[in-house]
C-alpha cells in the first residue's frame, strides 16, 4: 500500500524522495530532519534539500525551534495543491501545442501559397497512393482521375471516400475492364494510358512512368498548371461521355 501511495504522489509530480518524506510526515507528524531521513529512507545528504523543495511547493511547513522540525500540511489541501500544479503544467503544455499547431499551419499555408511544382520518386505504387491520397484530402470541390494501376488501391479509396463525405465531386476512369472500379465511387472503364489526377481543377498529380510495368522506382509530379489541368479535364470529360 505504501509503494502504491508513493507511486500516486509521483504521478502527481513529486519525486520519489519527496513522496517518501511527505508520507513519513503524514504518518508520524512533526519530525526532525534526521528522523525523516531514517524513517523515509532518504540519504542524510539529501534530506534538507528535499524538505526545502517541499516547502517551496507549499506541502511542508518548518516549525521554528531547537531542534527544528517539519510538518506536512493537511492531506486534502496537499492533494488540491498537487492537482492545481498539474493543471498549470497541462495548461502550459496545451499552450505550447497550440503555438506549434499555429506554426505548422502557417508553414502549410505558406507552402500552399507558393504552389511549387515537385517531382517525386517512390519504390512502391502503394507509396504513390499514400501521397496521392494526402493531396486528395485537401480537395474542396472536385477530383477527377485516370488510372491504369491494377492492384488494390486501399489508400486511394480511403482518401476518395473521405473526399465524398466532404461533398467533393469525385469521378474516376480506369483504363481496362479488367481493373475493378472503385467501391462506392462514381467510376467507369475506358481505354487510356494515363495516371493523372486533377484536384479542384488546378492541381495535377501526374504519373511519369508506365505504371503497368514493374519498376525499381516510380516517378510522378505534383504540378500547378491551369492550362494542363484544363487539357486533362477536357480529355477526361470526353472519355466520360463515351
Amino acid at each position: 500500500m505504501h509503494a502504491e501511495t508513493t507511486n500516486h504522489l509521483i504521478s502527481l509530480g513529486l519525486t520519489e524522495y519527496e513522496s517518501k518524506a511527505v508520507l513519513a510526515l503524514i504518518k508520524q507528524g512533526a519530525l526532525e530532519a534526521p528522523e525523516i531521513s531514517r524513517k523515509a529512507e532518504i540519504p542524510k545528504t539529501r534530506v534538507y534539500d528535499i524538505l526545502e523543495k517541499l516547502e517551496e511547493k507549499g506541502l511542508v511547513i518548518s516549525l521554528e525551534g531547537r531542534p527544528k522540525k517539519f510538518q506536512s500540511i493537511e492531506t486534502e489541501k496537499m492533494v488540491e495543491k498537487l492537482i492545481e500544479s498539474k493543471r498549470k503544467e497541462f495548461k502550459t503544455i496545451e499552450e505550447t501545442a497550440f503555438k506549434l499547431k499555429e506554426k505548422l499551419d502557417f508553414q502549410i499555408n505558406q507552402e500552399k501559397t507558393e504552389k511549387k511544382d515537385h517531382i517525386h520518386k517512390v519504390k512502391y505504387l502503394s507509396d504513390f497512393d499514400r501521397i496521392l491520397g494526402q493531396e486528395i484530402l485537401k480537395a474542396e470541390k472536385s477530383v477527377i482521375g485516370f488510372t491504369e494501376i491494377k492492384e488494390k488501391r486501399n489508400f486511394l479509396e480511403e482518401a476518395l471516400g473521405k473526399a465524398i463525405e466532404k461533398k467533393v465531386k469525385v469521378q474516376m476512369i480506369s483504363s481496362e475492364k479488367g481493373i475493378e472500379t472503385f467501391t462506392g465511387i462514381d467510376s467507369r472503364n475506358s481505354l487510356h494510358s494515363l495516371n493523372a489526377f486533377v484536384i479542384d481543377g488546378k492541381k495535377i498529380v501526374l504519373g511519369l512512368n508506365n505504371f503497368k510495368e514493374k519498376k525499381p522506382n516510380y516517378h510522378f509530379a505534383i504540378l500547378y498548371n491551369k492550362s494542363l489541368a484544363d487539357a486533362i479535364s477536357n480529355h477526361f470529360q470526353e472519355k466520360w461521355r463515351k
